[in-house]
């Protein structure tokens, strides 16, 4: 009985423990390299990504800023049948990013539309290996940034340095993410994508987002 007893207050122990550690295992950030080729901005929370895409920019880390674009929300296309054209989160995102100081001339929107991680890095791995590029810094916010190195790095493969840049901007709050509604809805979302990653994801991503790297 009392054997049991220590089983069951271990397994309790260790639930609490992961529950506890949850938010924090979701956040991950490489070192910043001296140079990179440039600095990508996946697409979703305008704001936080990229105020911190822009400080890096400014810090002289990268000669270009990279935006993607993601689907089109629902709704979209009934109101521009009607004359209404609501601006894209790619197009707020160049807005802003000149607005903080980055030039037109700097910035590159990447013209495919992604609908998940895996197909946003995909068209980011494409756009990379084409052009020979060496090392990237990808911004996103906190959470996202331990599934997206895990897809990005498959993606991109082993020629193409990635550094993985959690935004100092945004407001997750790792070490209390069950005390505020939106964290807890964020946390529960990503566990959920990686477990969608470790069974289904992993085995279909392709170096190079599919393409052959060029010689």
């Amino acid at each position: 009985m009392r054997a049991a007893l220590g089983v069951v207050v271990a397994l309790a122990a260790l639930a609490a423990a992961a529950f506890l550690a949850a938010g924090r295992v979701l956040v991950v950030a490489d070192p910043l390299p001296p140079r990179a080729d440039a600095i990508v901005i996946l697409a979703g929370s305008v704001p936080d990504r990229v105020l911190e895409a822009a400080e890096l920019y400014r810090a002289g880390l990268a000669p270009r800023v990279v935006v993607t674009r993601e689907r089109s929300p629902r709704g979209q296309a009934a109101l521009r049948a009607r004359g209404v054209r609501l601006p894209e989160s790619d197009e707020l995102s160049v807005m802003s990013l000149r607005q903080l100081g980055v030039p037109a001339t700097a910035i590159l929107v990447l013209h495919r539309r992604g609908v998940s991680t895996e197909s946003e890095a995909r068209t980011i791995a494409r756009w990379a290996c084409r052009r020979r590029v060496r090392r990237l810094i990808v911004v996103t916010s906190r959470a996202h940034t331990r599934r997206a190195r895990l897809i990005l790095r498959q993606a991109l493969g082993p020629s193409i340095a990635l550094t993985m840049r959690p935004s100092r901007f945004d407001l997750f709050a790792p070490a209390r993410w069950w005390h505020v509604r939106r964290d807890a809805k964020i946390v529960l979302s990503e566990w959920q994508k990686l477990a969608n990653y470790w069974f289904t994801q992993s085995w279909r991503i392709a170096p190079c987002g599919g393409l052959g790297r060029p010689d």
